[in-house]
């Protein structure tokens, strides 16, 4: 069995600002957007279409994230030994609670004017990160069972991590990837789950969030084996990743257990060579475009812009009922707000709790 540890070093060799991150982040957000957009455009066929677009985003919100936080885990491992659940929980919060509250905050207020309508139980499941097990719940806090589904990786895999040691951690990484797909077909097939809790549910999706520990576990070794950097760099190998994503998306024409089983771990697996080609080469014509600053600029608030874009891009009438374009400049605007004047001011604070700042924050 092939492991992935390299002359002693766990951690992938990257910089500490990753190549394209920020890019494959934009078009992430982007897919979301487009996805939840279309049904405010005159084309029901468009929208049947282009409305999984969001669900391949979030899953590459996903993949990012799982390769991001395991890349960061194993590097303090190699430096220290170990890893800080203190630290590392502290870094999670400031980065991930602060714009959250203020967009929950905003919307209780929208729904208390009246302008806006909550399902029971939205806000408490909001709060508590379990939206992805809220079943009856409205549009405006909906999106958050990505959140949701962040957060409870956040609780198990530090954790994992530490108590299995990196020896034995990437075990439970391809476990999860081999068993969640079982478990959306027993879901499905067994006990008549639908396409909500399918792939909503965290031990159904899972699969996303490892394949990026995955790559982060391998990434040396594979960057060691020769046919797979020259497949890789091949002008031709960018058509792969998406030809992957499509016929996933296909898949749901045919029957939606399609879609909903096979169809999400093959647009991982077509996500995971994207994020591999895009980080390990970026200096080709798509590297630079990943890394345009337009592009670096909406992968960096792209937090705040997944928080908003749900208030502004409702499916709902009664709701805001913004129309285009006036919908996405919201969208935009507020998003940049949100970054600039909470995100960024607490994430200084995150690199001063933690010991990594590089000045000193006023008093």
């Amino acid at each position: 069995m092939m492991t992935p540890i390299l002359s002693g070093q766990w951690a992938a060799k990257l910089p500490s600002r990753i190549p394209s991150l920020d890019g494959l982040r934009a078009i992430s957000i982007l897919l979301v957007i487009l996805g939840h957009s279309v049904s405010k455009l005159s084309h029901p066929k468009a929208y049947q279409l282009l409305g999984h677009f969001g669900n391949l985003g979030v899953k590459a919100f996903f993949l990012i994230s799982g390769f991001l936080i395991t890349t960061l885990l194993l590097k303090e491992w190699d430096k220290c030994g170990g890893v800080s659940l203190k630290n590392f929980y502290i870094r999670r919060s400031l980065r991930i609670f602060p714009a959250f509250l203020v967009y929950v905050g905003v919307v209780v207020v929208l729904e208390a004017r009246g302008m806006i309508t909550l399902e029971p139980g939205d806000v408490l499941h909001a709060l508590t990160y379990t939206m992805n097990y809220h079943m009856t719940r409205g549009w405006i806090l909906n999106h958050l069972w990505s959140l949701s589904v962040e957060e409870q990786f956040y609780l198990l895999w530090p954790a994992v991590l530490l108590l299995a040691a990196p020896g034995r951690a990437w075990k439970f990484v391809l476990a999860a990837v081999a068993v969640a797909p079982l478990i959306r077909a027993v879901m499905w097939f067994g006990f008549g789950a639908g396409p909500t809790a399918v792939s909503r549910h965290f031990e159904a999706v899972c699969d996303a969030l490892a394949c990026g520990c995955a790559l982060a576990f391998f990434y040396n070794r594979l960057g060691e084996v020769t046919w797979y950097t020259r497949l890789i760099r091949a002008r031709w190998y960018l058509l792969i990743p998406p030809a992957l994503m499509l016929i996933a998306a296909i898949g749901h024409k045919v029957h939606p257990w399609i879609y909903y089983v096979p169809g999400q771990t093959l647009a991982n697996f077509g996500i995971l060579l994207l994020l591999d080609r895009c980080i390990r080469y970026p200096e080709d014509w798509f590297g630079d475009l990943l890394n345009w600053a337009i592009f670096r600029w909406v992968g960096v608030i792209s937090y705040s812009l997944y928080l908003w874009q749900e208030l502004f891009l409702d499916y709902e009438p009664e709701h805001l009922g913004l129309t285009l374009p006036w919908n996405l400049v919201l969208t935009f605007a507020v998003s940049a707000a949100s970054y600039y004047l909470v995100e960024k001011q607490f994430l200084k604070l995150k690199d001063r709790a933690t010991g990594q700042a590089k000045r000193q924050l006023p008093a």
